[in-house]
């Protein structure tokens, strides 16, 4: 069927059966982590801008309170205050130049307001953030459509290798993860695969490899994109000394677990370091970033007393495991939560409630409200769209705890 034929409703069921298709064919396992929504969420009148303008000076902060903590303390000291491995550290060259650091992959965790702003929850800047995926399902809606067809985050990424694969002549693509993660239930690595062969130049392989298999193709003319996470790494160091040895280039140090610590949020609001910012800096900080703290002893007592009015975030968390909401828990079980073994600090952050949206479940005619949070893409410097998840009941909006999810775009709003 022709595009421009198309009805809305003949349309509206066409993306849902592609959709329902792509996650069937890019589903890595079985469960039900991956619910996807029959259409992508516009956010109509959202400002963006704002946060593509301010986190550059978010990152900038970051790279100046470093350098200092790094003249102060000792490099243990610095790395238990963000709650990061020190078996890591060969390969955090954030740690050598502070300032110089440009991060390679991006997503930026926002809470959508009702009020049209946004608030960022967290900074992930690591390359094995997960979601770009779901960009397709816009696309789909797009061709259906016959509107233009913006960017994915997989075709953003590939036009972020190619001038790397050309400088260092490499002729290869390994996407690197952990065999931990096969059967997962969420989107496997086959997309990306061949977004990333249809999308290089001609002659460029581009395969899959695990620390257990495929890992040995790895050599000097290859380029190698990090999907495992660096808990992962932990388990073999030395396989990931041997990767980053032979490869010609790797994607996905671990600066990023450095820079991308829950912990800076509570330091961006500290006097202490605020004071070595430009008063512009922290006013973008003041914009975007909801009220946190890094807990400590000082603190914890009247923290924990005004449990209610926060989140409580562990430096190491994944998928949501790390985080209680203080509404949700007794005064002892909470001090209980803190007190555990989480590999570095704790933060109280702010409880912003999101704005709720209506979407509509895959196979489902009808809308539903639910509050929503957004994931915005950066790689290489250039953004895409929005991972949106949905909500689900409970208050913390992940997969893993059966959010389902979707694309959202920018919608410009319109003056009356």
């Amino acid at each position: 069927m022709r595009d421009d034929v198309m009805t809305p409703g003949a349309a509206s069921e066409w993306v849902a059966d592609r959709i329902r298709d792509f996650c069937e064919r890019y589903k890595d396992g079985n469960g039900e982590k991956l619910l996807p929504l029959g259409a992508a969420v516009p956010l109509t009148g959202y400002r963006l801008d704002e946060v593509r303008s301010g986190v550059p000076e978010i990152l900038r902060a970051k790279g100046v309170i470093l350098r200092h903590l790094l003249s102060v303390l000792d490099r243990p000291a610095v790395l238990r205050m963000f709650g990061v491995p020190p078996e890591l550290v060969p390969w955090m060259p954030v740690l050598d130049d502070p300032e110089g650091y440009d991060c390679p992959v991006m997503r930026v965790d926002l809470i959508p307001l009702t009020d049209g702003s946004v608030r960022i929850c967290e900074l992930n800047l690591d390359s094995s953030v997960g979601g770009p995926e779901t960009g397709e399902f816009r696309r789909y809606e797009e061709l259906a459509a016959g509107l233009p067809l913006t960017p994915t985050p997989y075709e953003q990424l590939a036009r972020q290798l190619v001038p790397v694969i050309r400088e260092k002549r490499l002729n290869k693509v390994c996407l690197l993860d952990w065999s931990t993660w096969e059967g997962y239930g969420q989107f496997d690595l086959e997309w990306m695969r061949e977004t990333l062969a249809h999308q290089l130049p001609a002659g460029i392989e581009v395969f899959l490899a695990t620390e257990k298999s495929g890992a040995e193709r790895i050599d000097a003319q290859t380029l190698v994109y990090r999907v495992f996470m660096a808990d992962d790494a932990l388990g073999d160091v030395d396989f990931v000394a041997g990767v980053f040895d032979r490869a010609g280039h790797v994607i996905g140090d671990f600066s990023g677990e450095v820079i991308g610590s829950k912990v800076w949020m509570g330091l961006l609001h500290d006097p202490e370091y605020r004071a070595l910012l430009p008063e512009s800096t922290c006013e973008a900080i003041d914009a975007l970033v909801p009220r946190t703290h890094v807990v400590t002893a000082e603190n914890i007592d009247g923290l924990i007393a005004g449990r209610s009015g926060w989140f409580f975030k562990s430096a190491a968390d994944f998928g949501g495991a790390g985080v209680v909401d203080g509404r949700t828990v007794s005064e002892a079980e909470l001090r209980e939560r803190l007190a555990g073994d989480n590999r570095g600090s704790w933060i109280a952050q702010e409880v912003v409630e999101p704005a709720s949206f209506d979407v509509r479940p895959l196979g489902s005619a009808e809308l539903v409200s639910r509050q929503c949070v957004l994931g915005l893409y950066r790689y290489g410097g250039r953004w895409s769209g929005c991972f949106l998840r949905s909500g689900s009941g409970s208050s913390v909006i992940n997969m893993s705890a059966g959010a389902s999810v979707s694309w959202a775009y920018e919608v410009p709003s319109v003056e009356a």
